[in-house]
């Protein structure tokens, strides 16, 4: 058959060979051809020709084709920015269950949910990519997990993911993860080292962060069995009424860190 990267140079002959393939009656051969039609029409960017084909080739309900065609059927809405007929033509290719599209068209709403802003969502997609074990989808999905997580602040659970991805032996993979985790440290490093100035007791920050006037504080400790670990804590504090109040302050964290260097320079935190 032509291929349809090939067939743009010659659309007019492309379309007369596959009209003759799916008037053959076979269904393979009517199946498969319905399918370059559609993305030839695709690569042309003749959007309604080619979403008018994929459904053609779904309507021939062929085991390999039909899920093939529901997935790229799902990327051409897609990118016409059709967001529900998107999500529900992705859905219908992972209903399928084929070993190959179905994985496929997991990952790629998982893709498409995540630039919709939807990080619950893609988070889930791509945790069921990796349960499925696909040579190429579930690696893949290994480090796009992980860069969600680092993104949304979870370091741990992004270093164990590219660590995973380190693991799976594919060069390019390891290549990314072993970027993933420098990104990671540097992060680290920054967020240690960039400590902000303190320049003397601002009020209005102090009352913002602890929850109370500083004139009302009359000590500060640190709660036992909480001292800080890498620069945050809890911290108890008594005021002139005689009630008390916990507070957790990160000292990486610039409001937190003006209410610890404050309450260190009136009460002697260490």
């Amino acid at each position: 058959m032509v291929d349809p990267d090939d067939a743009v140079n010659d659309p007019d002959r492309a379309r007369e060979v596959y009209g003759r393939l799916m008037a053959t009656g076979d269904e393979d051969e009517v199946a498969e051809a319905g399918f370059l039609l559609a993305a030839l029409e695709r690569n042309l960017g003749r959007t309604a020709e080619a979403r008018t084909a994929f459904e053609r080739a779904i309507a021939t309900g062929h085991a390999e084709v039909a899920p093939k065609a529901w997935g790229n059927l799902a990327v051409l809405e897609a990118m016409d920015g059709r967001v529900e007929a998107a999500r529900a033509a992705f859905r219908e290719a992972i209903a399928s269950a084929h070993p190959e599209h179905a994985p496929q068209a997991m990952f790629n709403l998982g893709l498409f949910e995540r630039r919709q802003g939807n990080v619950r969502a893609a988070r889930e997609l791509y945790r069921q990519v990796i349960a499925t074990g696909h040579h190429e989808h579930a690696r893949k999905a290994l480090l796009n997990l992980g860069n969600l997580e680092a993104e949304q602040g979870s370091t741990a659970e992004a270093r164990d993911l590219y660590q995973r991805a380190l693991a799976t032996g594919h060069s390019d993979t390891q290549t990314r993860a072993r970027q993933g985790l420098r990104r990671l440290d540097h992060a680290a490093q920054r967020y240690f080292r960039d400590v902000p100035p303190y320049a003397g007791p601002d009020p209005e920050v102090i009352r913002r962060r602890l929850y109370l006037d500083p004139d009302e504080i009359e000590d500060a400790n640190w709660v036992t069995g909480h001292r800080p670990a890498y620069g945050n804590g809890e911290i108890e504090i008594s005021t002139r009424d005689g009630e008390t109040h916990v507070v957790f302050l990160d000292r990486r964290e610039p409001d937190d860190f003006h209410a610890y260097m404050y309450l260190k320079s009136r009460f002697g935190l260490e």
